[in-house]
């Protein structure tokens, strides 16, 4: 076995003895002339499917070394080597796997057509990505997307060494090797590169091809390194550094040595030197197979950085293995900060990487966990999948299915463990609260209940503090049935709210949301514990509890109804209904929103779209009620001039300003603002004494106090 610093390099001879030719079988042909004449820019793939191929090479010799440890005799290290070498434009991989006899070569490389063959054949003709080549079987001839010429040496216990080559032409040559020295027992495969694939010799290259795909292989993947030494040159010091004897009058020799300063002075050439030597690209050992209790938080620290390229520890690590019917390895991390491009639409969207029996398949399986997932980043290594990366495959595979359930459930598991420690859960919830709410929005059943309890609010009550659902209930009054809780653009709008007013008289606390999502995880979360949420920007609340109170309502009612039909047929189709409301006690009034339609602040939200569908707002624009509080001066004030006069211009002129007011108390927009500043103006004119021409009639200071007739006058005058 060749293990010195100058490996050999095979040249296939003009003249071999004993040559073999066997045509291609007429799929694998096609398969061949397809790989061979398709444009396909990913072609890097052919060394993963050879080092994979390999591995399994070196599995199958391990296994039978269990019953038969003298199997090994022939080469005891298992390992992977890969030489490029530039020279002759040729790459090689040598095995020290189970190799293969004779009978091998001709039935496993050409012959003998595989049932993925034409599967693989169909799937490509599909569309398909060619990459998914592993899955059927014939990963060995993805080695033709940049090589011209395969030649593959080969040495089985049970068999002498033979030479396979072919240029994919149709056919395939076999002879016995006799001009080669012996491998021992394994495979060496050496492409002969095409002029325009030399990147692949670059030792850069192998490396990061290496890294990206077979990094935890579990056996040695080395490469064959070439670097440049500057060296002194011996013979040039050593004439500089010459050593002077004599010899004196006893006959002894006397050595006369050379001053320091003198050989300082002295020029030392120097020349440049090539050294080779093997270096081991894949050091770092797949951490999930070991036993959790024996890895080291530095040791998932480091794991996690060479991973994933953060310059940061995470913020927690869940390591865990699946086994029975499904056997599967995970670590998983939480990141301890939000990626700045997490909700980008074009962005992959998870960052677990899958591994099938430690070749990595892919890294963007959206199958293996659900978008609002997307922020963890790990490993999931199963031992059931199939080596198959096409997309179409993994979406329907059972197995994946099984997976992706138990990646959620260890996640939430994950969560809740983060949530002992407030400091780092306050921390977690800042970076991923959103993806939380999401999780509760995308409907996952499996999820929501759990996710629902790791939800932070604050509350009326509550302070500076966050609060979650679970506490909350513990503090709900005595007789209180439902979870309250605002939406708005921030805690200092909704803490201001008019539709606080009632609920914060009587004592009962209310959650304050101010992020978007919560509007949008608020429609799948109906109910906590038992307990169902009611927004109280919405109509169907009530506050009226005691007899005493449900009369009083019935009696202020009864008063406002001439009131509440002015302002109706004032405002006509710009609101559904006017009512008296339990809601509000310092306002005069709000606007409330159906309790099947978007709120206020929902409508906001996707007026804000860019590319939102017009056609969908029609219908889920909520219907729009008035409520007014029947004991506030300005509606009794109100309520008496529409009973003395419902036509009077200035009650209509204050029912729109009280209107415009409310809608932007209430969180909506105006439809024109133009028509608010002009009613706003007028009320500044009047308040000034204005007249339209401009002159000021009565100085600021003087203005009596403003009588109904006088009033009246002045508002007749402004209209």
């Amino acid at each position: 076995v060749t293990t010195s610093n100058t490996p050999h390099i095979y040249v296939p001879m003009s003249e071999q003895p004993e040559v073999e030719e066997f045509a291609f079988q007429a799929e694998i042909n096609q398969l061949m002339s397809l790989i061979v004449n398709t444009f396909y820019s990913n072609k890097e793939i052919f060394l993963r499917e050879l080092i994979s191929n390999a591995s399994d090479a070196i599995d199958k010799i391990r296994y039978q070394s269990l019953t038969d440890p003298s199997l090994l005799d022939t080469e005891k290290e298992l390992r992977i080597e890969i030489i490029p070498d530039k020279k002759n434009n040729q790459l090689i991989l040598r095995d020290t796997g189970i190799g293969m006899t004779k009978a091998d070569l001709v039935n496993n490389l050409g012959t003998i057509a595989r049932s993925g063959t034409k599967n693989f054949m169909q799937a490509v003709q599909e569309g398909q990505d060619i990459s998914m080549i592993g899955q059927f079987g014939v990963g060995f001839y993805s080695a033709y997307l940049v090589a011209d010429s395969v030649t593959v040496i080969t040495k089985h216990n049970d068999d002498e060494q033979y030479i396979w080559q072919s240029e994919a032409g149709g056919h395939f040559t076999i002879q016995r090797d006799t001009q080669n020295e012996s491998l021992g027992r394994g495979t060496k495969i050496i492409l002969t590169m095409k002029e325009d694939q030399g990147d692949f010799l670059v030792e850069r290259t192998l490396k990061d091809l290496v890294k990206k795909h077979s990094q935890f292989i579990q056996y040695p993947i080395r490469l064959y390194t070439t670097k440049e030494e500057e060296v002194t040159d011996d013979e040039a010091v050593t004439e500089v550094k010459e050593e002077k004897a004599e010899t004196d009058a006893d006959g002894d020799a006397k050595i006369e040595e050379v001053d320091d300063d003198e050989d300082d002075k002295k020029d030392k050439k120097k020349k440049k030197v090539e050294k080779h030597e093997w270096e081991e690209l894949n050091k770092q050992k797949p951490l999930w197979l070991r036993n959790p209790a024996d890895v080291t938080k530095e040791e998932y620290d480091a794991f996690y950085k060479g991973i994933t390229n953060d310059w940061e520890e995470p913020l927690a690590v869940k390591h865990f293995s699946v086994e029975g019917q499904l056997e599967f390895r995970a670590v998983l991390f939480v990141p301890k900060r939000a990626p700045f491009d997490m909700f980008e639409s074009k962005k992959k969207q998870n960052n677990v990487k899958l591994y099938v029996r430690r070749v990595f398949i892919t890294d963007n399986c959206e199958e293996l966990i659900p978008e609002w997932l997307g922020f963890i980043k790990g490993i999931v290594d199963s031992e059931d999948l199939p080596l198959n990366i096409s997309r179409e495959t993994l979406q329907q595979n059972k197995i994946l299915k099984v997976i992706r359930k138990h990646i959620v459930k260890k996640a939430l598991e994950l969560f809740a463990e983060i949530a002992e420690n407030k400091e780092d859960y306050d921390k977690f919830y800042e970076a991923f609260s959103k993806n939380l709410k999401y999780g509760i929005h995308d409907n996952d059943s499996q999820a929501k209940d759990k996710l629902a309890e790791l939800l932070r609010y604050h509350t009326t009550t509550s302070g500076s503090e966050m609060s979650s659902l679970k506490d909350y209930i513990t503090r709900m009054k005595e007789g209180q049935e439902e979870i309250y809780f605002i939406c708005g653009d921030s805690k200092k709008a909704v803490e201001s709210s008019p539709f606080l007013e009632a609920l914060k008289k009587k004592g009962l606390e209310v959650i304050l949301m101010s992020d978007p999502m919560d509007e949008y995880a608020m429609q799948q979360l109906k109910e906590f514990e038992g307990k169902k949420f009611r927004n109280i920007t919405k109509e169907g609340l009530e506050t009226a509890t005691t007899e005493e109170e449900k009369k009083k309502a019935e009696e202020l009612k009864a008063q406002t109804e001439n009131l509440c039909k002015v302002i109706k047929d004032t405002l006509g189709d710009a609101v559904e209904k006017v009512v008296t409301s339990q809601r509000i006690v310092d306002s005069p009034c709000c606007i409330v929103t159906g309790e099947y339609g978007w709120t206020a602040y929902m409508e906001r939200i996707m007026k804000a779209q860019a590319l939102r569908n017009n056609s969908m707002g029609s219908f889920m624009v909520s219907k729009k009620t008035l409520e007014i509080n029947p004991e506030h001066p300005i509606i009794a004030e109100l309520r008496k001039k529409a009973d003395k006069d419902a036509n009077d211009k200035t009650v209509k002129d204050l029912i729109w300003l009280l209107f415009e007011t409310s809608l932007l108390t209430s969180g909506f927009t105006l439809d024109e603002p133009s028509s608010f500043a002009t009613r706003i103006h007028r009320m500044i004119k009047l308040g000034l004494s204005i007249t339209d021409d401009g002159a000021q009639d009565i100085e600021v200071d003087d203005l009596p106090e403003l009588e109904e007739d006088a009033a009246d006058g002045e508002m007749e005058q402004v209209d």
